[in-house]
């Protein structure tokens, strides 16, 4: 992985290199840091970024900072040295204004050396905080860490050629872990036999099933027992769980399950937990459009209540002079930053575009999402009456949001990409064009299809495969842009996700999210309840997330997150790292565990796994772990880790019976990290 960039100039004005000594032009590096609201400040909407430009003797910096939408006043700000969400050791104030650029020589600073600031730099340790008036203890934080990138774009060059032929079982296996909620001994053997194109083929034909339908069902069968029974968000995960394990449409599932994490709406959110079925619909049509065309999905996304109400489009209307109101600018900042563009100019492979300067160049800035917000008013509920009311009226979270003309600001708008909207084309020929606009950008392609690699295959996809794969975003072949099929066909056939090789590289596979390694046992083991319910209400109290259920928009984890240490000086991103936590590093075997351990009349509501087809292995421990090893880890069991293994099995007292073995061997396998590392 390309750790830094060839400058080529050194730092002009204000530099921190003598210009005697600025010949000839040495590499420097490029840090950046993304301005998030703090655990402390959970209303906030402000976000901003920070850059840091190492000059090549690794003692001097330029750091610039720029912020906006702060609660209140900005009270302090500063550099500090600390891992994420700990309070770390103060190092430097950073002056009030917009934007803030100086100078910093990593000077020694108390019992700390400029070496020790050089390393913590590199491992990802030294962050931007920001205090403000309403959050003294910290509005807005961001660590520093490693970026690529360049001014002129080299395309990379094409990988080698993979080698023809039908999939090994292992080779059938790692291919299912990345497109389904987890293989079957059955489909591995089936996919062997078909071949992984027929196979992707057979899914992208597959309609999507419905989780809406599927939580009304769970409703009828299962009515909660109160005075006024109504369809909760329980039922609604009922039918997730129910969906991710048995539905036949894994790989569309899985991917919207994908898109779930990049277009976020959460029932955190008190609308969208009053709306179930509003949210079961939301994800419905991820599922739906999962394989259109992003375009679709866009508008689709826009328009859903569930996101109206989560990111405040339903009922926003235009600004008011007389009364000192605007239009609200949540969906707008939301829709480029987070849905489409990201927050800096990117290469066709995903890396950085950089200025003369060295330094990222932003893709907006806030009076671009001023006017953006502009585009986004005057949509509320949808309704069939003659004279209905924006502000009133019964919500349906169901039908898409329409237009109230008389609330739209109809004024002439200068929006994302230099696109300037005519004045008087009314609202929804304003919403088509700001759509088409981050549609077209040339963000787009790389900035979605190096997120849905990541949540797909690897974590650390490298820029040859974000360019590929952006390559038929941009055109898949017939001339059409944004063809979501063709970039899933893409993503799962690629190189990087199918040789073998690569898995030996250092940054290469991802950890996985617990959410799945629970999904990889139970259809593993076909596991049921005596009742016919799938019901896991609260996933997230073990296992740190629930489908539709993150804590912010920011997903439960971000594209960028860098777990502090070796990783982050690699240069290497870990997205899932972010909620894996003393907590979860414990309650997740747990979870895992539990559904091994059943007891001899579990209750009629408990998932059970299916065993009996491991119970003829019980003594036969090398066949026994080939099975677990192929199913759970996708083969990729370390020889040290098997071996274990088989020891702790090999000290089993005798009177244990089969299934005791079976239950010991699935318990060592499920949480090793060859099954909680995807390979």
């Amino acid at each position: 992985m390309l750790l830094c960039f060839g400058l080529p100039e050194i730092f002009a004005q204000g530099a921190l290199v003598p210009a005697a000594r600025a010949q000839p032009a040495s590499p420097a590096a490029l840090f950046v840091a993304t301005l998030r609201p703090t655990a402390d400040a959970p209303d906030s909407t402000a976000y901003g970024s920070a850059t840091l430009l190492l000059a090549p003797d690794g003692r001097h910096a330029r750091v610039s900072v720029t912020y906006s939408n702060l609660t209140s006043i900005r009270v302090s700000s500063y550099l500090k040295l600390g891992a994420p969400r700990q309070d770390g050791v103060y190092l430097m104030n950073i002056a009030g204004g917009q934007p803030v650029a100086f100078a910093w020589a990593l000077p020694a600073t108390g019992n700390l050396t400029t070496e020790d600031l050089q390393k913590a730099l590199n491992d990802g340790l030294i962050y931007v905080a920001i205090d403000t008036k309403n959050h003294p203890a910290g509005e807005l934080r961001g660590q520093f860490i490693r970026a690529t990138g360049s001014a002129i774009f080299i395309p990379p060059a094409p990988p080698p050629k993979m080698p023809g032929g039908p999939p090994t079982p292992a080779e059938a296996a790692r291919f299912l872990i990345q497109a389904t909620f987890g293989p079957t001994r059955g489909q591995i053997d089936d996919l062997v036999a078909a071949g992984l194109g027929p196979w992707i083929d057979e899914q992208l034909a597959i309609g999507a099933s419905s989780q809406l339908e599927a939580a009304r069902a769970d409703y009828r069968e299962f009515p909660p027992g109160t005075p006024k029974p109504k369809i909760g968000q329980n039922n609604r995960q009922e039918a997730w769980w129910r969906t991710a394990l048995t539905a036949p449409d894994q790989l569309r599932q899985r991917v919207a399950f994908a898109l779930s994490e990049i277009l976020v709406i959460s029932d955190v959110n008190d609308a969208v937990a009053n709306s179930p079925e509003g949210a079961a619909n939301y994800y419905d049509l991820l599922a739906r459009d999962a394989f259109g065309n992003f375009r679709r999905l866009l508008e689709d996304v826009t328009l859903s209540p569930m996101m109206g109400a989560y990111l405040n489009v339903f009922r926003n209307a235009k600004g008011n002079p007389a009364k000192q109101t605007s239009a609200d600018e949540n969906y707008a900042r939301e829709v480029m930053q987070l849905f489409t563009i990201g927050l800096n100019e990117l290469q066709p492979d995903g890396t950085l575009k950089l200025g003369g300067d060295g330094l990222p160049i932003p893709t907006y800035d806030q009076t671009t999402i001023t006017e953006m917000a502009r585009v986004f008013t005057g949509w509320a509920v949808y309704a069939s009456a003659a004279h209905p009311n924006f502000f009133g009226g019964r919500a349906n979270y169901i039908e898409p949001m329409m237009l109230y003309p008389g609330f739209h600001d109809d004024g002439p708008k200068a929006i994302v990409g230099g696109v300037r909207i005519p004045a008087h084309l009314g609202g929804t020929r304003d919403l088509q064009l700001a759509l088409d606009a981050l549609f077209r950008h040339p963000n787009t392609g790389p900035f979605i299809c190096r997120q849905l690699i990541q949540r797909l295959v690897t974590s650390n996809p490298s820029p040859g495969y974000v360019y590929r794969v952006s390559r038929v975003f941009a055109d898949n072949g017939q001339g059409e842009r944004g063809d979501l099929g063709a970039v899933v066909r893409a993503i799962l056939l690629d190189y990087e996700a199918r040789s073998p090789s690569v898995t030996h590289d250092m940054g290469y596979g991802k950890m996985k999210e617990p959410l799945l390694r629970v999904t990889a046992l139970l259809r593993a083991f076909e596991a049921s309840a005596r009742n016919g319910r799938y019901y896991i209400p609260n996933p997230e109290y073990q296992l740190g997330q629930a489908a539709l259920r993150s804590p912010t928009v920011f997903n439960f984890f971000e594209p960028d997150y860098v777990l502090p240490g070796p990783l982050a000086a690699a240069g290497l991103h870990a997205p899932e790292y972010q909620i894996f936590n003393a907590s979860t590093a414990i309650t997740v075997p747990n979870y895992l565990q539990s559904f091994i351990f059943t007891a001899a009349q579990p209750p009629e509501a408990a998932l059970v796994l299916k065993l009996d087809p491991l119970l003829p292995l019980a003594d036969q421990p090398g066949q026994l772990l080939d099975y677990l090893d192929l199913v759970l880890c996708g083969g990729a069991m370390e020889p040290d880790a098997r071996r274990r293994i088989e020891q702790a099995l090999a000290e089993l007292p005798p009177r244990d019976s089969d299934l005791d073995r079976v239950r010991c061997a699935l318990q060592l396998t499920v949480t090793s990290p060859a099954a909680a590392i995807q390979r």
